[in-house]
Parts: structure tokens; sequence; C-alpha cells
């Protein structure tokens, strides 16, 4: 048998830690892979981990309140087979998602302090609080937000403004600082509404499935800026942003384009209930999304500029379909539409080709044809 020490794995947006709500295993058990080990939550969704092992449970590296750096060893497992030696300089095998080689445990939290979220924990770091050293007044001990404000002598916010406003601020405060420009068509959807209505979905999967179509011709749609380059990729990873009680999560559809429409509408449904009520899986939060779709339609919006969410170079957003005087055939004619916005990293696109990637995503929703040709 071999130990190996499974890491917190990087839970998405930017995420520097978080919180074990309840472990799911006990030292000692034995559990297979992919078996739920801990129930964890960020600032935007509680999410059950899997065990990247099938092997047993030597060490829980924390407990429930416990803030864990990404990183950090969170489970040693005891498995299967000798450990590996440890590879010759330049020649580093890389290791699964979340495993890193045995650090030491981590210290025992000292005395003094309740436990808190990570976005009390992050405040706390920003005033210059020791949390450890506050006395917590919320369920259990659990240091809230105004006892460290109390502790830095430090204003309370305004009502309404919470932790988790304030990493959506930070994260779209990043974002804003992209090159971003946005450009916009008016959209005939009388084919998209009788296909979709044929179907029984929503437009929201018909507009993923021809957006795929459309990247298949346009690729850099699907690509970002890295640092000094440029990054293709192959998988299309739709992000697609919920609003929710928790503030705007975006919970990634992945590899859109191996699903059909009635695929893509159970995953949409599957991803908007779990953003609502808190409750992901890893994988739907931990891949960057490699492409975003806002539906600002659905809250009776009819056009805005979205920011580019993070790892994306292009985001889509489509207001609310109502009646409109639209010219037909040398006529004007009351007909369903809707108006299309798409941001995009000036970095990786060009107005000229955002503009033609555009006018192929709207040829594909205004034609009967090119809607029953794409998968189902």
């Amino acid at each position: 048998m071999a130990e190996r020490v499974f890491a917190m794995p990087d839970l998405g947006e930017g995420l520097e830690e978080g919180e074990i709500v309840a472990w799911l295993v006990a030292e000692g058990d034995e559990v297979a892979l992919n078996h739920p080990i801990v129930e964890v939550e960020t600032a935007k969704a509680t999410v059950e981990i899997p065990s990247p092992f099938a092997g047993r449970v030597v060490t829980l590296h924390g407990a429930a309140g416990d803030a864990i750096p990404v990183g950090a060893p969170l489970v040693t497992f005891a498995v299967e087979g000798p450990a590996k030696p440890a590879p010759e300089r330049g020649d580093a095998e890389p290791e699964p998602a979340g495993v890193r080689p045995a650090p030491p445990a981590i210290a025992p939290r000292p005395t003094g302090g309740g436990t808190a979220t990570p976005p009390v924990r992050k405040l706390a770091k920003e005033l210059g609080v020791d949390i450890r050293t506050v006395e917590g007044s919320g369920p259990g001990g659990r240091v809230t937000e105004a006892d460290v404000r109390r502790a830095a002598g430090a204003a309370a916010p305004a009502p309404g403004i919470d932790p988790i406003r304030r990493e959506i601020a930070a994260t779209l405060s990043r974002q804003a600082a992209i090159p971003q420009v946005t450009t916009f068509r008016t959209v005939d959807c009388t084919e998209l509404q009788i296909f979709r209505k044929e179907l029984g979905v929503s437009p929201l999967p018909v507009l993923l499935a021809a957006l795929c179509r459309t990247i298949e011709r346009h690729p850099l749609t699907n690509a970002r800026w890295a640092e000094d380059r440029l990054e293709t990729r192959g998988m299309i990873n739709v992000g697609i942003a919920a609003d929710t009680e928790r503030g705007l999560v975006v919970p990634v559809l992945r590899d859109a384009a191996g699903k059909g429409i009635a695929a893509l509408a159970s995953e949409i449904k599957r991803l908007a209930e779990g953003a609502r009520a808190g409750k992901l899986a890893l994988e739907d939060i931990a891949p960057v999304a490699t492409i975003a779709v806002s539906n600002t339609g659905s809250y009776g919006s009819e056009a805005g500029t979205p920011l580019l969410s993070p790892g994306t170079g292009v985001t889509l957003a489509f207001g609310v379909i109502n009646d409109r005087a639209l010219v037909v055939d040398g006529r004007v004619e009351a007909r369903p539409a809707a108006t299309f916005s798409l941001t995009f990293d000036h970095r990786v696109l060009d107005g000229a080709a955002a503009g033609r990637a555009l006018t192929d995503l709207v040829a594909i929703l205004q034609s009967a044809e090119r809607l029953q040709d794409l998968p189902g």
C-alpha cells in the first residue's frame, strides 16, 4: 500500500479556499473511485468533491468549519501499489487534478475565534484582522462579517451588500480591465419559435446548438488571450449565467458540441436548478468556460452589454423575444424578434471577425432548413 495525498482542488473563478461543510467519509473507510468524500462551501455554491482514488481513508485534514486553501492537503489515502519514485529533473509526470506530493499536515487551529465562511475570512484578511482572535456571534460561535468589521473598527456595509456581492464585484472588476467590445444584431425569431415549440424546449438549447455549429466555422470565438499568447480550445464548454439568491453564478455545460438539443435542454435545467439551490457538482463549476451565454430576456430585458466571463474571449447575450416591426420583402410586419449582443475580447477577435461570426449564427437561427439540420 502507498499513501497518496489529495489536495483541495481549484473550485473555479479565482476562489482561493473552500470551507468544509461535512465529511461524507471517516478515517479508516474504504472508498471507491469517484465516491463523494466531502461537502465544501465556496462563495458561490456548496459542492460534493469525489474521491480521485480507490482505497482507504488514512487522514482527514480538517474538520467541519475549517477553511482549506486550494492546494493544501484535504485527504490522505492508502492505495494499492508502491509509491512512485521521485521523477528525474525535467521528467515530471503530471498528477491527477487536485493531487500534490505529500506536504506536512495542516497545523491545528489555535484556540480562540470561531469558524467562518471563506468570504468572511477573505474580508478579515483585507482588513488586517487575525480571525483566530475574533469572538463569533453567529450560530455555533461562527464569526460573521459584522464581527470582523467590529474587530477592525470598520463601518458596516450598506444594507444588501454582502460577501457574495463583493466576490462578484471583484471578479467583474478584473474582467472589466480586458479590452472588450460589444456588437449587436436584431434577429427575426419566427423560425426559431416554430422550431423550438415543435421540440418542446426553450430557445436556449437551440441557441447553444447553433452556437456550436458557428464555432466550427469561427474557432476564434472559442479562444482566449492567455498572458502573452492566443490560446485555442477544441472542446466547447459553455458558461450559462444564472441569477440566484446567492448572486450571479455561472455553471459550465461541458462539451456542448457533443450533445444534441434535447441533451442540452436537460443539462441547462439541471445546472440552473443546482445553481439556484446552491448545490452544484465540482465538475459543474471547476472547468473553465470557453464561451459564455446570458439569457437577459429571462427577466424581461431587451438588450445589454455583457462582460466577459473568466477564461472566455466571447460572451453572447440575447434579450426577450417579443413582437417588433420588421421589414420583410419590402413590407413592414409584426414578427417575433430579439436583440443579440456579442461581447468579445479585442485581443482575440477583430470587429470584422466577430461580426461575421454573429452574422453566421443569426443566419442559422433565421433559417428553417438550417435549424432542422442541428443535432436533436
